[in-house]
């Protein structure tokens, strides 16, 4: 049996088609309308008011449902990447690692440790003359150092950052051997960066939390960081930045104490590289790339909510995956 061709009007097809138009066509408008109100709104960090909103409600959301008994997943060591791809260079300097130290500020009874500094800016940091331009700082003054170990030229720069509105700011002058003698942990786990590519990768180093039971903002010694009188005693925020201030993050209370949040200074069992941040960065399987900030030069807590780099141009604060 032959099957008949399906006939359609001519006077169908053109009423579809009109129908059709008109549909796409209030719809174009409605958009172009909708765009125009959004994008009317005064902007908030780089970003209109209603998209704002929406990105800080969902970190409302997230920092509610965050457990810390949830973890990233951990892979086997042979899962690592062996070569590590380098991305992103904001703030990184050619430091010598010799002159490095890590700025704390907020520390409680911070006078008593044997760090402490009346002015944690008058610190000198060790920079190569290729890169001495581009860490300018308004009261630099350019020393040799005799005991450079291959002979050459360094150049000293104050780790004061840009928004250091006085000097004689108290706190911890940290070496890399006081954040080493912190419990040494090792683990591998997915990089995520906000562009889309992600690797497995090995790091090691001191876990945050133990960090912070170190050097905590209020005296106390607890030998357990799950208590409530030691959470009750953090702040709200942990604040990082580069030693010239160019890149800052913050993250929350809760993502400072997860067990997965680590102060790297291993990448595949060896020391960092300038490229990957060192002498120490941050590593957390549970942001993105962009809050995993490297070289970190000075770490401050925070009850309010710190300066954030990506923030200030449009992106999400949390950026929590």
């Amino acid at each position: 049996m032959s099957e008949v061709p399906l006939q359609v009007k001519p006077e169908v097809v053109r009423r579809c088609t009109r129908r059709g138009f008109l549909i796409v066509g209030v719809a174009a408008i409605a958009g172009s309308g909708l765009w125009k109100w959004l994008n009317s709104w005064a902007r908030i960090d780089n970003l209109n008011a209603p998209f704002r909103r929406v990105l800080d409600f969902n970190a409302t959301i997230a920092r509610g449902l965050f457990q810390e008994k949830a973890r990233a997943p951990e892979y086997t060591l042979s899962k690592a990447v062996p070569f590590f791809r380098r991305n992103g260079d904001i703030g990184l300097a050619d430091l010598k690692i010799e002159y490095w130290r890590l700025q704390l500020i907020g520390v409680g009874s911070s006078a008593s440790y044997s760090q402490f500094s009346s002015d944690v800016t008058s610190w000198m940091y060790g920079v190569n003359p290729s890169t001495d331009d581009d860490l300018s700082a308004p009261t630099t003054k350019p020393i040799a150092h005799e005991d450079d170990a291959k002979g050459e030229a360094v150049s000293t720069k104050p780790m004061n950052m840009p928004e250091d509105s006085h000097m004689g700011i108290p706190g911890l002058l940290l070496t890399l051997e006081d954040i080493k003698i912190l419990p040494h942990i090792e683990m591998v786990a997915e990089f995520k960066c906000i562009e889309g590519w992600s690797e497995i990768v090995h790091w090691g180093g001191a876990r945050l939390r133990d960090f912070l039971a170190a050097y905590p903002p209020h005296i106390g010694n607890y030998d357990d960081l799950r208590p409530a009188r030691f959470v009750a005693s953090l702040p709200e925020y942990i604040a990082f930045q580069t030693p010239d201030g160019q890149y800052y993050v913050g993250i929350e209370r809760e993502v400072a104490l997860h067990p997965q949040t680590l102060l790297a200074y291993e990448l595949n069992g060896l020391p960092l590289t300038l490229d990957h941040g060192a002498p120490l960065r941050l590593v957390t399987p549970l942001k993105y790339g962009v809050k995993q900030i490297k070289q970190i030069g000075r770490i401050t807590y925070m009850n309010s909510r710190p300066r954030d780099y990506w923030y200030e141009r449009g992106y999400d604060y949390y950026a929590g995956l």
